[in-house]
C-alpha cells in the first residue's frame, strides 16, 4: 500500500487498513516532527513493514543509483545507528531530533540491543566492530555477526 497524502492521520487511518504481511510505504512529504498513531506491534505481531522516501524526483534518484553502481556512492556509508525491536521507539525519537547523520536501522528479529551508533555498537560488540568496513561504515558481514550474536545470546 502506498500513500501519497501529506496527512498524519490518513497515513495512520492507511496503515490500520493493511493486512497481515503488508509494507506501508509513506511517500508524501510531511514536515519533519509530523507526528501520526502507528501500531508498532504489527512489526513485530504480524510481519508488517513501515518504510517511508524522501520524496526525490525520479532524476535525483536515478543519479543516486548511478552513483551506487559506479562505486562513487556507498549506501553503506548513510547509516550510523543500529537497535533491535525494542529500541524503536528510541530510534524514531532519534531521527525527529536529528541524533544521528545517517540512517537509523531497527532490526524487528532481534531484541535487547539498544539504539547504538556504530562506533558505540563496535565498542560494546568488538567481533561486530572488526567487521564494520575500513571507514567505519556498516556491513552484511557486520550484520550478520550481530544478528547470529543476539540468537545466540537469546538460547542461553
Amino acid at each position: 500500500m502506498v500513500v501519497t497524502v501529506p496527512v498524519a492521520s490518513v497515513m495512520a487511518d492507511s496503515a490500520r487498513l493493511m493486512g497481515p504481511d503488508g509494507m506501508l510505504v509513506f511517500f508524501a512529504g510531511v514536515a519533519n516532527g509530523t507526528m501520526g498513531p502507528l501500531d508498532m506491534s504489527r512489526v513485530y505481531l504480524g510481519n508488517a513493514q513501515y518504510t517511508g522516501t524522501s520524496g526525490s524526483s525520479i532524476e535525483d534518484q536515478a543519479l543516486v543509483l548511478a552513483k551506487a553502481v559506479g562505486g562513487t556512492l556507498s549506501p553503506d556509508l548513510n547509516l550510523a545507528a543500529v537497535g533491535g525491536i525494542d529500541s524503536g521507539r528510541d530510534g524514531m525519537q532519534a531521527v525527529l531530533e536529528g541524533r544521528f547523520a545517517g540512517k537509523v536501522v531497527i532490526f524487528p528479529q532481534i531484541s535487547g540491543v539498544p539504539l547504538l551508533g556504530l562506533d558505540e555498537l563496535a565498542e560494546k560488540y568488538p567481533r561486530i566492530g572488526e567487521a564494520l568496513g575500513e571507514r567505519g561504515e556498516w556491513t552484511p558481514e557486520a550484520e550478520r555477526i550481530l544478528i547470529e550474536t543476539h540468537a545466540a545470546t537469546a538460547d542461553r
